[in-house]
C-alpha cells in the first residue's frame, strides 16, 4: 500500500486489546473505539458484584494499556453503524472513520429469550456497571432489611440466580459465601439462615460442559454452600419481588440474576450479511469475512470453528484474546506482504470457581481437578489474562485478604449525596 493504511478496531474488550497491541510495530495507524474508556475483565464480574474485588481491578483504562503505543488512537464513543461496501463505521458523538483494515470485537447482549419482565427486573452480569449495580442492590436489599426484618419473609434477602453454566455457578457459590461468612456478621440482627440462593438451570444439570464427576461435585459443593439447586426449570416471569417458574411455583425474591446466555451485538444484524445461528459473524479459518477478507470477525460476535476438532469454540475470554492477537499478527503480516497463517486456538482449558477451596478444571485430554489444587490452577489462568501487573497485585491482594478473614472491603455503596 502506497499510504498508511489505517487499521480500525472496534471494541476494547479481549479481542481488540489483544489485536492492537499485536499491531504495536505495524507500519498502520490503529484506531481503537469503544464505548468505555476501559477495558473489561469480565471473567471476574462475579467478584465485583460480590464485593471481592475492587472495580479498578476489573476494569482498566484502554488509554493506560495502550499508553506506549505510539501508532495507535483511542476514542470512547458507541458505534452506530458500519458500511462494509464504504469501509466505513459511523458513531453516535464521533466522526465517521473509514479503514482499510476492521477488527469487529464490540461482544455480545445478554439474551433474555423472551422471558416476561426479566429486561425491566433482572440483573445481567456482562458489563462492569452491571456488577456494580447488583452490588450496591445486594447491600440495599440487607440495610432494608435491617431497618425492616419483617422484609425477611417477603424475600427481600432472596436470591434467584438463572443458568448452571459458569457465569450462573460461580455467581451463586460468591453470593451464598457473602451472604454466610460476611453479611451473617454484618447483621447480626437478621436470620441469615432464611436467605435463600436458588439457582435455576433449564438442562437436566448443572456444567454440561463438564465430564460427570465434576458435574457431581459443582452440585455437592454448592449444597455445602447453602445454594439450592433446581434442574430442569426455566423461569417464566419475572417482577421486583417475585420470581415464576415454568412450573408455576412462585420464588420469593427480591433478586434475579442472569446468567443463562448470550446473543450477537445487534450492530451485527445490520451489516446486510447472513448471520450463523441468527446471531454471530462466521468467519473462515484465517477468522475474516468470506465476503470481506479485510474484515476480522472475533469474540463473542464471531462463529469461530476449532482447526482441530471441527466445533464451535466457547464464548469464552481466552478465545476473544488468543483471536485477538491472531488478527492483530495476521494484519501485520499482509501489510508488509507475508504469509498468513490460520487461527490455531491453544485450549487451556475450561474452569470454573465454585467457592473458597472449591473449583472444577477440564483440560485438554480429559484430565481433570477439584478442590483447592484446581483453585490454584483457576487463579494462575486468570491472573495471567489480566492486562498488567498492578492489576494482578490488586487481585492477589484482595483474594488473599478474603481467604485470611472472609472480609470483603468492597461492600459499601456511594450514592449521591
Amino acid at each position: 500500500m502506497s499510504e498508511r493504511a489505517r487499521v480500525l478496531i472496534l471494541g476494547g474488550g479481549f479481542a481488540g486489546v489483544g489485536a492492537a497491541k499485536k499491531l504495536r510495530r505495524a507500519d498502520a495507524e490503529v484506531v481503537l473505539v469503544d464505548r468505555h474508556d476501559y477495558h473489561t475483565f469480565q471473567p471476574l464480574l462475579y467478584q465485583v458484584a460480590t464485593a471481592l474485588l475492587e472495580p479498578t481491578v476489573v476494569g482498566h483504562s484502554l488509554r493506560d494499556l495502550l499508553d506506549r503505543q505510539d501508532n495507535a488512537t483511542v476514542h470512547q464513543a458507541t458505534v452506530t453503524g458500519v458500511d462494509l461496501d464504504a469501509c466505513e463505521a459511523r458513531f453516535d458523538e464521533l466522526a465517521p472513520i473509514t479503514y482499510d483494515f476492521l477488527v469487529l470485537g464490540v461482544g455480545a447482549e445478554v439474551n433474555f429469550f423472551g422471558t416476561e419482565g426479566a429486561a425491566e427486573h433482572a440483573f445481567p452480569m456482562y458489563t462492569l456497571p452491571q456488577a456494580v449495580r447488583l452490588k450496591d442492590h445486594l447491600l440495599e436489599r440487607w440495610e432494608a432489611a435491617d431497618r425492616d426484618p419483617s422484609l425477611v419473609e417477603d424475600g427481600v434477602l432472596d436470591v434467584v440466580v438463572v443458568g448452571g453454566g459458569a457465569t450462573g455457578v460461580e455467581t451463586a457459590g460468591a453470593i451464598a459465601e457473602l451472604y454466610r461468612a460476611v453479611f451473617a456478621r454484618d447483621y447480626p440482627g437478621l436470620p441469615q439462615q432464611k436467605a435463600r440462593v436458588v439457582l435455576v438451570e433449564a438442562g437436566p444439570e448443572l456444567f454440561s460442559m463438564f465430564k460427570p464427576r465434576l458435574r457431581s461435585y459443582a452440585a455437592t459443593a454448592l449444597g455445602e454452600r447453602t445454594v439450592e439447586v433446581m434442574t430442569g426449570a426455566r423461569v417464566s416471569s419475572v417482577s421486583p419481588t417475585r420470581v415464576t417458574l415454568n412450573t408455576g411455583e412462585e420464588l420469593k425474591a427480591h433478586t434475579l440474576i442472569w446468567g443463562a446466555g448470550l446473543q450477537g451485538n445487534r450492530l451485527v444484524q445490520g451489516l446486510g450479511i447472513e448471520l450463523a445461528r441468527g446471531h454471530r459473524l462466521a468467519v473462515g479459518a484465517d477468522l475474516t469475512l468470506r465476503s470481506h477478507p479485510e474484515v476480522y470477525a472475533l469474540g463473542d460476535v464471531a462463529e469461530i470453528t476449532d482447526a482441530r476438532t471441527g466445533q464451535v469454540l466457547p464464548q469464552l475470554g481466552s478465545v476473544a484474546f488468543q483471536a485477538g492477537e491472531h488478527a492483530g499478527e495476521a494484519i501485520d503480516r499482509r501489510l508488509a506482504g507475508k504469509e498468513v497463517k490460520p487461527f490455531r486456538y491453544s485450549d487451556k482449558g475450561t474452569m470454573a470457581m465454585i467457592g473458597r477451596g472449591a473449583a472444577v478444571v477440564q483440560v485438554l485430554g480429559g484430565h481433570t481437578m477439584t478442590g483447592k489444587a484446581a483453585q490454584a490452577a483457576w487463579e494462575a489462568v486468570h491472573l495471567a489474562l489480566l492486562p498488567t501487573n498492578e492489576d494482578r497485585a490488586k487481585a492477589v491482594l484482595d483474594w488473599a485478604g478474603v481467604t485470611a478473614s472472609h472480609q470483603r472491603a468492597d461492600r459499601i455503596t456511594i450514592g449521591d449525596e
